[in-house]
């Protein structure tokens, strides 16, 4: 007697790459499928080969271009943002110069304290302006509360000095007694000589772990030397 069609259920075709694969077994209960010929075996293979060849030679190299154009739009991107920070600072640190005629005076009269005295009061009076007009202008921050300017180094001796100046936005005040001040310092430097000085805006050089362009851009040595 020979045997009639069979009964069992077909695999899917899910079920038969997987099994073909090792994936998995197939239930007993399903058909056995047929064996691969060597005809699906020779299109199988070059199918692969052929998807292999597109990999690497049209896949690979356009991941590879991708990344360097955004590697490169990146750099030009930081670039441009490194440019517009130094012209900024530039800009904001700019040198600006005055004279003090009552400090001149004073010095040529033998009167040092009383010079360096005139020539603080007028660098003081100066950054204050300075300070009023970029707050005013949308430049820094504001209100500038006071102007304070000291020596630095306290006892420089000759007709050259220097200055610390802080146009104050801040002031911390505890228990009555003001326990510090915060806002946007200036340096300044000039000779008691001709009453000649000059001041400028100052920006801290970037801290270590700092984020973003952390660009530093030196005063002009009118307000440093």
């Amino acid at each position: 007697m020979s045997a009639g069609p069979s009964e069992r259920p077909r695999a899917s075709r899910w079920e038969i790459l997987g099994a073909r694969l090792g994936v998995w077994t197939l239930p007993r209960d399903v058909e056995d499928p047929p064996p691969i010929s060597r005809r699906a075996w020779a299109i199988g293979l070059a199918g692969g080969a052929a998807a292999a060849v597109v990999i690497v030679t049209v896949v690979i190299p356009a991941i590879g271009d991708s990344k360097d154009r955004t590697a490169a739009r990146e750099r030009s991107a930081r670039a441009a943002s490194v440019a517009r920070e130094r012209a900024r600072l530039i800009a904001e640190q700019a040198a600006h110069s005055a004279r003090s005629p009552a400090a001149a005076r004073l010095y040529a009269a033998g009167r040092t304290t009383a010079a360096r005295g005139a020539l603080r009061a007028d660098a003081r009076a100066a950054v204050g302006r300075d300070a009023r007009a970029r707050v005013a202008a949308g430049a820094l921050p504001g209100p500038i509360r006071d102007v304070r300017c000291s020596f630095d180094p306290p006892a420089e001796r000759g007709p050259r000095v220097h200055l610390q100046c802080l146009a104050v936005t801040t002031t911390l005040i505890q228990n009555g007694r003001v326990t510090a001040r915060s806002g946007h310092p200036f340096l300044a430097a000039g000779s008691l000589r001709d009453g000649r000085f000059a001041w400028c805006k100052e920006n801290a050089p970037p801290g270590e772990g700092a984020s973003g362009t952390s660009v530093f851009v030196a005063l002009p040595a009118a307000c440093t030397r």
